[in-house]
């Protein structure tokens, strides 16, 4: 064994804290999943929109698209 325990010493239990109290019901669904596809679709229209707005700003960034009225100047 490449670790030996001497005593039982080494062995605490954990503290009890104020915050740790009062954070305990924000982690009482720990492991519990929606049924069905719960909020995927949202996530994926999300990220459809992220996409969209990431390639609008790769497009001005190249000048694909030129804004009437603003200059885009790299230098």
């Amino acid at each position: 064994m490449a670790t030996k325990t001497i005593d039982d010493t080494s062995k605490t239990t954990p503290r009890e804290t104020h915050v740790g109290t009062s954070l305990k019901p924000l982690n009482s669904e720990y492991g519990k999943v929606a049924p069905g596809w719960g909020t995927t679709p949202l996530m994926g229209f999300t990220m459809a929109l992220f996409a969209v707005f990431l390639s609008i700003i790769l497009e001005i960034y190249n000048s694909s698209i030129l804004l009437d009225g603003i200059p885009v100047s790299w230098d």
